[in-house]
């Protein structure tokens, strides 16, 4: 028998030098049982330390070995015991070999203690869900449509497919103990124990739908032949789990823990869960469920149909729109194309459930309706990827058409006042235009976007709020729809019926935006007329032919702007003042 020093300094030496199959070897050993089982707590210790510290477990074979080495102390400890001495390691895990490692082991330790496990279970998931929200994200390349197939092979995707599929067998084991399936073949069993244990399984399986999930590619079209990647089939398995012990889809919605004290707060919880008269007081709070973890699993709900055959027929249509607008808001507050991507998906997809003028205004006055436009706005306008930008306008389009007569007005000004973009100003002042056509069409009854309220819009409409400085170019698109719309106004309206009452804003429109307009015109070409003729000077003076003129930007200089570039550009201002310049003529004419 070796002393207890012999013993473990020669146990540390044979895990440095790499010799995991003596140190087995010498656990097996008989001679050693009675020092080993009284001295459990610190040989795991040191066996974990050393592993951790010196960075041992480098490959899928290292952390087979040492898995042997680790059960085969497991069981001759008591549980209380062993899971402490474990978890003083799980504090922090090296790389993630190592945390595939301690996974077997912890389940083997907990599935010693079935009657008294709820804090352990719970003090376990809650570190190795720490470690998981440390995964690396995936590089945010801009991908759209088939380039997102390269995500499969990005070293942050391959990483939480490995640390996700090793977790994933470690809890399916205690989801599968409390399983429908499983307690409808037992007779007897603790009802309150089975509840605390799945809650327990529910939040922290919920919490990994934030970080990794959230910011995964989860997509699958349905008409594509592509195969689903390793990470969605994850992620579904992960959403199985959740129902092997949940029936109704939206009772796990409850968990969720609000950012805010919003009007919307816990909507969810509010609407889809009846409130428990008792208090799960023995669940931990620390461990809280992201609002961006409820809201990538109403995008798989709804948008990937995961949870189909879990989800109660009973809501209408309009009523889950409202309660996930909070979640859709939520996602396209976030910069990362893929969150973006389930934003606009979830939005299109609830969208496309309900019937025209089925938002009443009342629901457009409420802070998540009015702040979902304005981002829409913003993907349309900011995002870098081109499928983002066009699906944003289609939701935007979508919902206004989902609006009674007075929220698309409401919606249409919102956006004219709110957002400091000529193309955006544009596309609301033509969405009017076409809605008043419908209206003096006979197509549409309702007279709410006439009289006082199409006078109130045409005069916000018809202002140059920088006079005859205003940057004719930058605002080009909302300018030439606004002369386009008066010039139907005046040729679809005659003066003498004058239904629209735009006859009698004329004086007051060419006052603050034609004449104005104008003379803008005039200068604008003739700055830039100036600015080609000095460029054309400097060329020819330039002894190679070619010149390397400079911009200014911000007071920063931007060097070596090619010549062609130049003069497309100034070509395409003036081409652009001169369809400006026809319109405002023909307008004046229809005056």
């Amino acid at each position: 028998m070796k002393t207890e020093t012999a013993f473990e300094v020669e146990l540390e030496r044979n895990l440095t030098e790499r010799k995991f199959d003596t140190v087995l070897e010498t656990l097996k050993n008989p001679e050693n049982d009675t020092y080993i089982e009284t001295n459990v707590w610190n040989i795991i210790n040191t066996v974990c330390l050393t592993l951790k510290t010196k960075d041992l477990v480098e490959n899928e074979d290292d952390v087979d070995i040492c898995r042997k080495i680790l059960l085969d102390l497991v069981d001759r400890g008591s549980a209380k015991e062993v899971i402490v001495a474990l978890m003083e390691d799980a504090d922090s895990f090296k790389n993630h070999f190592h945390f595939s490692l301690l996974l077997e082991p912890l389940k083997r330790t907990l599935l010693k203690v079935p009657g008294k496990r709820g804090k352990s279970l719970e003090w376990v998931l809650s570190t190795l869900n720490a470690h998981i929200q440390t995964l690396s994200l995936p590089e945010d390349n801009d991908l759209q449509g088939d380039e997102r197939m390269l995500l499969d092979a990005d070293p942050a995707v391959m990483d939480a497919n490995y640390v996700l599929a090793s977790y994933l067998k470690f809890i399916n084991t205690f989801v599968e103990e409390v399983s429908f399936e499983t307690l409808s073949k037992k007779e007897d069993y603790y009802v309150d124990r089975v509840e605390h244990q799945r809650e327990i399984l529910q939040k922290f399986i919920l919490i990994l739908f934030d970080r990794p999930f959230l910011y995964q590619d989860l997509h699958v079209e349905l008409d594509s032949n592509r195969p689903k990647s390793t990470i969605r089939t994850l992620c579904e398995s992960y959403v199985h789990c959740l129902f092997k012990t949940c029936s109704n889809v939206f009772n796990l919605f409850k968990y969720e823990t609000s950012p805010s004290k919003s009007s919307l707060k816990n909507a969810f919880n509010n609407a889809f869960t009846k409130k428990d008269d008792e208090t799960r007081e023995d669940i931990d709070d620390s461990e809280n469920v992201p609002s961006l973890a409820m809201a990538n699993l109403s995008y798989l709900i709804f948008v990937e149909n995961i949870a189909l055959d879990f989800q109660p027929f009973v809501y209408n249509h309009r009523y889950l729109f409202m309660k996930n607008l909070r979640y859709i808001t939520l996602l396209l507050e976030k910069n990362q194309n893929l969150v973006l991507f389930k934003g606009l998906h979830l939005a299109q997809t609830l969208l496309s459930r309900l019937e025209e003028y089925e938002i009443v205004y009342n629901y457009i006055e409420l802070g998540v309706f009015t702040e979902f436009p304005r981002l829409l706005m913003n993907v349309a306008i900011f995002s870098p990827i081109d499928t983002h930008r066009k699906m944003a306008v289609q939701v935007f389009f979508s919902y206004i058409g989902k609006c009674d007569w007075k929220g698309r007005y409401h919606l249409i000004n919102q956006v004219l006042c709110t957002t400091n973009h000529s193309g955006a100003e544009g596309l609301v002042i033509n969405l009017y235009k076409t809605y008043l056509n419908e209206l003096l069409n006979g197509s549409v009854t309702d007279n709410y976007l006439l009289g006082k309220n199409l006078k109130l819009f045409l005069k916000k409409v018809y202002v140059l709020k920088e006079g005859v400085e205003t940057d004719i170019l930058e605002h080009s698109d909302r300018i030439m729809t606004s002369l386009n719309f008066l010039r139907y106004l005046l040729i679809r309206d005659s003066k003498d019926k004058n239904i629209t009452g735009v006859w009698d804003l004329l004086p007051d429109i060419s006052k603050k935006f034609l004449e104005p307009l104008s003379t803008g015109l005039d200068l604008s070409r003739a700055h830039y007329k100036q600015v080609a003729k000095d460029n054309q000077e400097n060329a020819r003076n330039k002894a190679k032919g070619c010149i390397n003129s400079t911009v200014t930007v911000n007071n920063e200089v931007l060097p070596n702007v090619p010549p062609e570039f130049q003069k497309d550009l100034f070509e395409k201002a003036l081409l652009t003042f001169d369809m400006i310049e026809s319109i405002l003529f023909r307008v004046r004419e229809l005056s």
